[in-house]
């Protein structure tokens, strides 16, 4: 206090304008923080929390390291941005890609350009969210930036990444928005095989919403009764998001589904796809065999395509040439050679697969199945020394082969080729954090005891905030192999074959070992009786 009070008597019995500059040097001199020293301090606490920033919205650091890279800024970051930021700056004002006035927007990401940019800077990670077109381009960057922009496109534009956002945090598989016909219009996502309405709005703005997404998708908006096809992506905190857009005009406007390929989550190793470990032996023996076609079927929706990249997860890839024909490619895998159908461009799954036969293939990978020359180039492949993975849509194992002879496939052909035939369903599974006992009555409960199953350990649904009150989160598979053992190959080779038999006796096959599998995992608390029952239409 008095050392306050010698520094103000000091300067006042001084006189003259300099005096008093030369006293107040003396007395900066005399602290132990000078001016210049708090400036850099602040400065370099300001360059940290920007650094530890932006690590936290980048794709390029995965999520598990994150937190640690953010220390790591707070107490490095400055100096490993200046080098890395003046070099890459050098580089680009070298080859004319940038001028001296975007100099400060190239560095400092917007920081002191624009009052909206500065807005989403500050959003949570979770929160977070650019919608890119295929090539990978900010759509929407100039439009989101202008300040004359109308209110209410720019609230369009709000609404759009909300609904996006939403689905990919929701899990969602699907996004749906239709018209109502009432002047307005829902929109509902498919969570774990599930449609939900997850809110309702107006018509103008759901119209704004569609025209969004389709200009994104590179589809054209003028056109708004024949069908449309489409792609984009989404950058969230934790990666890039893909999507499948289709449109088509309905009664009352125009229809938008949305296919959500979320490569965030990651592929699936084939024990976590819910798979028994003896069923998964015997798929794994199947993929160890140089030759030989392996099917996955079931109806839309089954997994079919998750169930095909876990198996593609076995094989060693520096080992075995592998190629895959796929429409759309939903996860990118290393040192395997993808191969995209585009009709416009005549890249369908026939014209890829005489290709992919003079690439020396050891592993043929086949998306889906749709018409007999993809079914005969596919089983000729697996007798000439490859093996091949595929799916097809059918209801069961034996409705398999059914379905691939009325393709055209020779069922001789078929008997030699066919290794393995599985077939999928999907079940929800029970949310760990609210399932309870269930109550059974006396005709479940002897029935469940007359199969040697224990009815008190049947779990039943009850719904909390973790699995938004629907008392399930995620979902697990339901499979049954067949191999094709002498049996199967005497009933193909048989002059005396009836197709609609062999379906029928195939699809009652079918379901009764998908109801056992089916009670097995409600045994193990992982499922409910209502969901077994209502994937394989029957537990008698």
């Amino acid at each position: 206090m008095g050392y306050g009070f010698d520094i103000v008597a000091s300067i006042a019995g001084i006189g003259g304008p300099w005096e008093i500059l030369a006293a107040v040097g003396d007395i900066t001199q005399s602290l132990q923080f000078g001016p210049i020293k708090v400036a850099l301090l602040v400065a370099w606490v300001f360059l940290c929390l920007y650094c530890a920033q932006r690590v936290a919205f980048s794709p390029l650091i995965a999520p598990d390291y994150k937190s640690l890279a953010s220390v790591f800024c707070l107490v490095f970051g400055p100096l490993i941005f200046a080098v890395l930021a003046v070099a890459d700056l050098t580089v680009k004002l070298q080859e004319g890609e940038i001028t001296g006035r975007d100099i400060l927007r190239y560095l400092f990401g917007n920081a002191f350009v624009g009052r909206k940019t500065l807005q989403n800077r500050t959003v949570r990670p979770e929160d977070y969210i650019e919608l890119l077109d295929s090539a990978g381009k900010n759509f929407f960057e100039d439009i989101g930036n202008k300040d004359d922009q109308r209110a209410a496109d720019q609230e369009t534009l709000i609404v759009t990444r909300e609904v996006v956002l939403q689905g990919i945090r929701g899990r969602a598989s699907d996004i749906l928005i239709d018209p109502k016909g009432v002047g307005a219009f829902t929109v509902r996502y498919r969570i774990d095989g599930v449609l939900h309405v997850v809110r309702e709005i107006s018509d103008d703005q759901g119209k704004g919403v569609v025209n969004s997404i389709k200009a994104i998708s590179g589809m054209d908006i003028s056109e708004k009764r024949r069908a449309l096809d489409g792609s984009f992506m989404a950058r969230i905190s934790e990666g890039n998001v893909f999507f499948r857009v289709a449109s088509s005009g309905v009664l009352g406007g125009e229809k938008l589904s949305l296919r959500i390929l979320n490569q965030v989550t990651g592929m699936l190793k084939l024990d976590e796809v819910g798979i028994s470990p003896e069923i998964c032996a015997t798929i794994r023996e199947g993929l160890q065999q140089p030759s030989g076609m392996i099917v996955i079927c079931g109806p839309t929706g089954s997994g079919k395509t998750t169930t095909l990249y876990a198996m593609l997860g076995e094989i060693d890839f520096f080992t075995r040439n592998v190629v895959t024909v796929e429409d759309p490619i939903e996860y990118v895998l290393p040192n395997v050679s993808q191969i995209e159908v585009n009709a416009k461009a005549n890249i369908t799954f026939a014209n890829s697969l005489r290709s992919i036969l003079r690439q020396d293939p050891d592993v043929i990978c086949v998306g889906e199945i749709r018409d007999g020359e993809t079914a005969d180039m596919a089983l000729q492949a697996s007798h000439t020394g490859h093996l091949v993975l595929a799916t097809l849509h059918s209801s069961s194992n034996l409705a398999t082969l059914v379905r691939m002879m009325d393709l055209g496939i020779k069922p001789l052909m078929m008997a030699s080729a066919l290794s393995l035939v599985i077939s999928q369903r999907l079940v929800r599974k029970l949310c760990e954090h609210c399932k309870q006992p269930a109550e059974l009555d006396a005709e479940t409960i002897d029935h469940l005891r007359k199969q040697g199953f224990d009815p008190s350990k049947v779990l039943a649904p009850v719904g909390c905030k973790k699995c938004n009150q629907t008392g399930y989160l995620g979902r697990t598979a339901l499979v049954d192999v067949m191999r094709l053992d002498e049996e199967i190959k005497t009933i193909l080779g048989g002059n005396q074959l009836s197709l609609g038999e062999l379906k029928q006796k195939g699809d009652s096959m079918g379901r009764g070992n998908l109801k056992r599998e089916g009670l097995r995992k409600v045994m193990a608390g992982l499922t409910t009786l209502d969901e077994v029952k209502r994937v394989v239409s029957s537990l008698g």
